[in-house]
């Protein structure tokens, strides 16, 4: 469950900076840093969460992977996600934590490709599985628990595996998840009288409790039900402290913020149809989600006195993982849905400045 630790440290990172830097929008999706009634609507959570996870001694788990959609009818894995996972997880490594990163089909290979770079052990990688059939099968295009079984086993024994019985975090970094319900609207904090009647009005059956892009396509026969580790945590009430990072709205953690915000949010798709029904402890936006994985890394190393180890991480570092992505794990740029080492449709300079530049304030603060 989650705690906030924060107090406990002095203020050795300029978090507002930092915050600053992760809210630019430069893809125009709207959520991060965005204000909605007036209020932030994640204000302070990076601090509360890269302090939280500064206090593991155990294994943090980390979530990432979205299926693209390709003209030819396949799915690959997006450039957003992987990066900033497995940057997370090499911090984590070098400063002692042990980590499972943990993908489906679609994103293992990301996942192998950059341990296999980065010099990740590749016994850190846990393959989720798909339920069974096809495509095309109720149990892979539905989300209910008549439909679970398959992950709900594999959940099972993940938790009582060596790797979850010591997870004291579970972080999701750019990881779809499915869209509300009726019921999971009137169960948020915000919930306000007449929106559960303003759901049914504008959400269609369709589009509700499944996976879906930013465009409003549903992708959920090919992800791989991520969601139930985050909703047994909670169910369980596993000691285990959850966080979720997004830059859109559809990804797991989404639900801290109200259902009704997302309409005035998100920019680009559908924000009321695509909202994510999945809440975590800690809840962190960016412009791209691979910022964020590159903040806490960087964080974490400051606030336990490896500052140095992280100088010793560049520009040159990103850009080699990128290509690596591309050419040995056929990754694409979620935007373009091109075979290219970019992320999220922007150029390489413009995603990369903002690494410099959470590097230089993180590091120097």
């Amino acid at each position: 469950m989650s705690h906030d630790p924060s107090a406990q440290y002095e203020p050795a990172i300029a978090w507002e900076k930092v915050e600053s830097i992760l809210s630019r929008d430069p893809g125009g999706r709207g959520v991060a840093g965005a204000a909605y009634s007036g209020r932030f609507v994640a204000p302070g959570q990076l601090n509360r969460a890269a302090a939280s996870l500064t206090l593991s001694g155990g294994t943090v788990g980390i979530v990432t992977g979205f299926a693209i959609p390709l003209d030819d009818g396949r799915f690959c894995a997006e450039t957003d996600g992987p990066p900033g996972a497995l940057f997370l997880a090499r911090a984590l490594l070098a400063l002692g934590n042990d980590v499972v990163l943990i993908g489906d089909e679609v994103g293992v290979p990301a996942l192998l490709a950059g341990c296999d770079l980065w010099d990740i052990p590749r016994s850190a990688v846990r393959e989720i599985p798909f339920e069974p059939g096809g495509p095309e099968s109720p149990e892979r295009r539905r989300n209910a628990p008549a439909f679970d079984a398959a992950t709900d086993a594999w959940c099972d024994w993940f938790f009582q595996s060596l790797a979850g019985r010591s997870l004291t975090h579970l972080v999701s970094i750019e990881r779809v998840g499915p869209s509300h319900t009726p019921e999971s609207v009137r169960a948020q904090k915000g919930f306000s009288p007449g929106d559960d009647a303003r759901f049914d009005e504008i959400v269609p059956r369709a589009q509700r409790n499944v996976c879906q892009n930013m465009r409003g396509h549903n992708v959920n026969a090919w992800t791989a039900k991520t969601h139930r580790l985050f909703e047994i945590v909670r169910e369980r009430s596993l000691s285990i402290t959850t966080l979720g990072c997004g830059d859109g709205g559809n990804e797991i953690g989404m639900s801290c913020i109200p259902w009704a915000a997302f309409g005035e949010l998100v920019k680009t798709g559908s924000g009321h149809q695509i909202a994510c029904r999945i809440a975590t402890d800690y809840l962190l936006t960016a412009g791209v989600s691979n910022w964020i994985g590159y903040a806490l890394g960087l964080a974490l190393c400051v606030l336990r006195r490896a500052r140095r180890m992280a100088k010793g991480w560049d520009a040159d570092d990103l850009k080699s993982l990128l290509t690596a992505l591309v050419a040995q794990a056929g990754c694409v740029d979620g935007v373009t849905r091109r075979h290219e080492p970019t992320v999220d449709g922007l150029p390489p300079e413009t995603y990369l400045q903002t690494f410099r530049d959470l590097r230089d304030v993180v590091l120097t603060s």
